[in-house]
C-alpha cells in the first residue's frame, strides 16, 4: 500500500469519528490527573501515548512494575521482573546464553523485535538489532518504574518496535527518592552492591544510583556439542577428541551500573553507563563449548532534555538530544572450536575475535495543542543517526577457514574483515490525536512516518477506541502496524564462519489487532482479558547454506500468530494478595504451514503476597511454562514445559531502617531447559539436549536507607 493510499484510509477512518464527536456539547475534559488518588499513581502509564494516563484508560495493552513491585517479589535482575507480564516469555539461550525477551511468540536468531528503552532512549544495536549479547545481568536496584507495552509500537517509537516495548525508568530525584544503601551474596559465587543517593543544589534535584554486580555463573552441565559431531566423525582416524562436552556453560560476568539525574522544573540531563567484564561465551560462538572467551562491553547514554512548556495559548513543545553508544569488546580470544580441532590443525583452538564500536545520535521537537473541545493534538519531528564507526577482528584462519601459518593476525580495515563500517540517517514525523467522542467514548489515532538512507521511506498507523462501559468496565479496540529496519549484521556481514548478511533484504513488518478489557469488580479485585492476531510480512532470519556451515539473513516471508492474555489480581484479605495471569499463543510459518516452534504456546504464572505482620513479609511465586514445538526442519521431540518455584522473605527492622531479605530461586530444583538452536553439523543438532538452566539458588540481601 503506497505512503498516498495509506493516509487517505486513515483519513477515512478517522474523520466520521470525530465529527461525531461535535454532536455533544459537553465539555469532556475532566483531568486523568484527578483520578490519582482513586487508581493510585503506579496505575498510570505514559508509554501508550507519550503523556501520562490512566493505565485502564490507555490506547495499548500495557503494564507497570514499580521499583516497590520489584522488592515485593524479590528480583535480583531485569530478566526476573519481566517474569511476571503476561505474554511474554523470558529465555536464556540465543547468542551468547544472553536474555531474550519474547512478545507473542515472536522469535527469531538474535530477538531484535523487542524494543528495550532507558529512560525513553533506545538501547537497540546497530550491528545485530539485539539488546547485545554482552548482557552478563541488568540488575535492579536503580529502576524506578518499568512501562511495558505488548504489541506494535512504531507510530510512537519507530524501528524496533515490532512485537513490544520495554521502557525502564532510572530513580530520579523527587519527593519519594529514597536514600539507600544495600549488598547482596548468594549461588554461584554472586556478590551485589548498591548505593542510591539524592542531593538538592538551588532548585536542581539531583539523583546518583551506583551498582555492582558480579558472578561466577552457573555450573550445570551440556552433555554435547558442536565439537562432539565432528569427533565423532574422525574417531576412525586415529585423531584425539577435542570437545570440552561433557561442561559447563560459561555464563560468569562482571558489571558497574551508574545512573545520574539532574531536573529542575525547566531542564533535563540524564547521564548512564553500563560496564560489562569478564562475560563468558554461554554456550559458545559455534555452540561448541568455550571456557578461555572473555567479553566486554560498554552502554552509554547522555538524554537532555526541555520540559513540556507553554509557548502560545494551548501550544505545549518539548525536545530532547540524545546520544547512545555501545560496544563489543574481545578481552581474551574467543575460541569457535576448541584447542585440537579440524584434525589437529588448530592446536589453539578456532580464534575469531570480533569487536566494534558503534553509537545513535537522536533529535526530536514534540508538541501539543489543546485548543479544541475535547480534542488533544500531539505532533513532532525527529533526526536519527545510526553510526557503526569501528569495526576490529583478529583471527588465526583464513575466509576458506584454513589456518593462518602466522596464527592470530589483525585483519581490521582489511578486505577480510567480518563487516564493514557504515552508517545511516532517518527523519521522521508522527501525528497522534486524542478525541473525546463522548463521556464514555475516546478515539486515539496517530501515524509515525520514517524515511531511512538505506532502504527508503515507512508509514506506520495506528487507531485505537476506548469504552468506558461502565465504572467498572473498560473496553480496548486497537490496531497498530509496525516495522523493523534490518540490522547491519543482517545486511552487510561478510566474511563470517557463522552467519551471513543479505544487501538485498527489506524490512519486516506486522499489523496487529487487539480486543481487551478491564474490568474493576471491586477495591479488592481487578481483571484483565486481551485477545489479539497478527501477520508478519517479509520476516527476517538466519537460514542455513547448502553448505550446512554458514546461515544467511533471508527474508522468509510470512508468519501470524493469534493467541490472548488473562490477569486477576486479588485482596483476599487485608495482608495477602493474589496475583496471576496466564497467555496462550498459536504462531504459525506460513511458507511451510508448521509451528513457528522454540515459544511456549502457554504458560502461566501465580504469585501470593503475605504481610504475615508490619515487619514481616513472605512472597511465592509458580511460574509454568508449557512444552515448546521445534523450528521448522528440526526433528527433535518437543521441548519438556518446566514449573519452577520461587520464594522470598524479608524482615524489616523499622528503628534501624534495615531490611534483611533472604531469596530462593528456583526452589525445587527443577530441570529447566531452553532450547537450543535447531543448527546442524553433519546432519545433527549442535547441541541435542538443548540449554540447561540455572539450578537451586540462594541469596541473602541487607539494605537500609538513610
Amino acid at each position: 500500500m503506497t505512503f498516498k493510499l495509506r493516509l487517505i484510509v486513515l483519513i477515512l477512518i478517522i474523520h466520521p469519528l470525530f465529527f461525531a464527536g461535535y454532536l455533544f456539547s459537553e465539555d469532556f475534559t475532566e483531568s486523568e490527573y484527578d483520578l490519582a488518588d482513586f487508581y493510585g499513581d503506579e496505575d498510570f502509564v505514559s508509554i501508550a501515548t507519550g503523556t501520562k494516563k490512566a493505565i485502564t484508560k490507555a490506547p495499548a495493552v500495557a503494564s507497570v512494575i514499580t521499583a516497590a513491585d520489584i522488592k515485593n517479589i524479590g528480583a535480583r535482575n531485569l530478566a526476573e521482573v519481566l517474569e511476571i507480564v503476561p505474554g511474554l516469555h523470558v529465555s536464556k539461550s540465543g547468542q551468547n546464553f544472553t536474555p531474550e525477551f519474547w512478545f507473542r511468540g515472536i522469535t527469531s536468531t538474535f530477538n531484535p523485535q523487542t524494543l528495550i528503552m532507558i529512560n525513553g532512549v533506545s538501547t537497540k544495536s546497530v550491528v545485530r538489532g539485539d539488546n547485545h549479547t554482552v548482557w552478563g545481568e541488568f540488575p535492579v536496584h536503580g529502576i524506578e518504574r518499568i512501562e511495558i507495552i505488548r504489541g506494535p509500537g512504531s507510530a510512537l517509537y519507530g524501528a524496533d518496535a515490532f512485537s513490544g516495548v520495554i521502557n525502564i525508568i532510572t530513580k530520579q530525584g523527587g519527593d519519594n527518592f529514597e536514600n539507600e544503601v544495600g549488598g547482596m551474596l548468594g549461588s554461584f559465587n554472586t556478590t551485589n552492591f548498591w548505593v542510591n543517593n539524592q542531593v538538592e543544589i538551588a532548585d536542581w534535584k539531583i539523583a546518583v544510583n551506583v551498582e555492582f554486580l558480579k558472578s561466577d555463573g552457573q555450573k550445570e552441565i551440556v552433555q554435547a556439542d558442536t565439537q562432539t559431531i565432528i569427533d565423532a566423525a574422525a574417531s576412525g582416524l586415529g585423531v584425539p577428541a577435542a570437545s570440552l562436552a561433557p561442561g559447563h556453560l560459561s555464563t560468569g560476568f562482571e558489571s558497574i551500573d551508574l545512573w545520574m539525574s539532574a531536573e529542575n522544573t525547566l531542564l533535563g540531563l540524564q547521564i548512564g553507563t553500563q560496564r560489562r567484564s569478564n562475560v563468558g561465551t554461554g554456550q559458545g560462538g559455534t555452540e561448541a563449548l568455550d571456557n578461555f572467551g572473555r567479553l566486554g562491553n560498554y552502554k552509554n547514554i547522555i538524554k537532555a532534555f526541555i520540559k513540556n512548556r507553554e509557548i502560545l495559548s494551548n501550544l505545549f513543545v518539548e525536545g530532547s538530544l540524545t546520544y547512545y553508544g555501545s560496544s563489543q569488546e574481545i578481552e581474551k580470544n574467543m575460541v569457535l572450536f576448541p584447542p585440537g580441532s579440524f584434525f589437529g590443525t588448530f592446536p589453539e583452538g578456532f580464534i575469531g575475535n570480533p569487536g566494534w564500536e558503534e553509537e545513535k545520535t537522536n533529535f526530536q521537537l514534540s508538541a501539543r495543542y489543546k485548543k479544541f473541545q475535547n480534542t488533544d493534538f500531539s505532533f513532532g519531528v525527529g533526526y536519527d543517526r545510526q553510526n557503526l564507526y569501528k569495526v576490529v577482528e583478529t583471527k588465526n584462519f583464513y575466509a576458506d577457514f584454513s589456518p593462518r601459518l602466522t596464527g592470530i593476525e589483525d585483519v581490521s580495515d582489511t578486505s577480510e574483515v567480518y563487516m564493514p563500517e557504515a552508517d545511516r540517517e532517518s527523519s521522521y514525523a508522527y501525528i497522534q490525536v486524542i478525541r473525546q467522542l463522548a463521556p464514555d467514548w475516546e478515539l486515539t489515532a496517530g501515524a509515525r512516518y520514517d524515511n531511512y538512507t538505506d532502504f527508503g521511506a515507512t508509514l506506520n498507523p495506528r487507531i485505537a477506541l476506548v469504552w468506558s462501559s461502565s465504572l467498572n468496565l473498560t473496553t480496548k479496540l486497537l490496531y497498530g502496524k509496525a516495522f523493523r529496519a534490518p540490522a547491519f549484521a543482517e545486511s552487510l556481514v561478510v566474511n563470517n564462519p557463522i552467519a551471513l548478511g543479505n544487501s538485498d533484504l527489506d524490512p519486516e513488518t506486522i499489523d496487529t489487532f487487539e480486543l481487551a478489557f478491564n474490568y474493576n469488580y471491586s477495591e479488592d479485585t481487578s481483571i484483565d482479558f486481551n485477545v489479539f492476531n497478527y501477520e508478519i510480512d517479509d520476516f527476517i532470519t538466519f537460514v542455513p547454506d547448502q553448505d550446512g556451515v554458514t546461515a544467511k539473513a533471508q527474508n522468509v516471508g510470512k508468519r501470524s500468530g493469534r493467541g490472548l492474555e488473562t490477569s486477576i489480581e486479588y485482596k483476599a484479605i487485608k495482608d495477602f494478595k493474589l496475583v496471576a495471569n496466564a497467555a496462550y499463543v498459536k504462531a504459525e510459518d506460513k511458507l511451510v504451514n508448521e509451528n513457528v516452534g522454540e515459544y511456549p504456546n502457554l504458560q502461566f504464572y501465580v504469585r501470593g503476597e503475605w504481610s504475615i505482620n508490619s515487619d514481616w513479609q513472605l512472597n511465592s511465586q509458580l511460574i509454568h511454562i508449557g512444552k515448546r514445538d521445534r523450528v521448522p526442519g528440526d526433528q527433535r521431540e518437543k521441548l519438556d514445559g518446566y514449573t519452577q518455584l520461587n520464594i522470598s522473605t524479608a524482615y524489616s527492622i523499622p528503628k534501624k531502617n534495615i531490611r534483611i531479605e533472604l531469596l530462593a530461586s528456583n526452589l525445587l530444583d527443577e530441570d529447566i531447559r531452553e532450547p537450543s538452536s535447531a543448527g546442524m553439523t553433519m546432519g545433527v543438532v549442535n547441541i541435542p539436549d538443548d540449554l540447561p538452566q540455572a539450578g537451586r539458588a540462594v541469596y541473602l540481601r541487607i539494605s537500609t536507607t538513610y
